[in-house]
């Protein structure tokens, strides 16, 4: 991975669609980034990225849709909606063994914290 030590710690990023693996990951959030997750995380072949899910720590990751590309199943193939997320994010909970009432409170959190949003109450 090529570092730049002038932008450590100023400069942080969302690497949208991951498809990579926990070492490539793990990488990019010990400099501050975080990744995000779509309907690849349902394709049965995606198990790299499955491993990733599952061991990826809570409060650096988010879950999106690539609208309207990669739709997760069972609408692989066709157009992606925004709907979609709450797939992706059930494929999520299923990989990690967790609630989707989970998922949604550490993706939350997680964007919260990242982006700087004001905490909702």
């Amino acid at each position: 991975m090529v570092r730049y030590p002038c932008y450590s710690g100023r400069l942080r990023g969302v690497f949208h669609c991951f498809s990579g693996t926990l070492e490539q990951t793990s990488e990019l959030l010990q400099i501050g980034h975080a990744v995000s997750f779509t309907g690849i995380v349902s394709f049965k072949n995606a198990h790299d990225l499955h491993a990733c899910v599952r061991q990826v720590p809570a409060g650096s990751f988010f879950v999106e849709t690539d609208c309207p590309y990669l739709s997760p199943e069972p609408h692989r193939g066709q157009r992606c909606e925004p709907a979609y997320t709450r797939l992706v994010a059930e494929k999520i909970a299923s990989l990690r063994g967790l609630p989707l009432e989970e998922i949604a409170r550490e993706t939350t959190a997680a964007a919260e914290k990242f982006f700087r949003f004001p905490a909702i109450a």
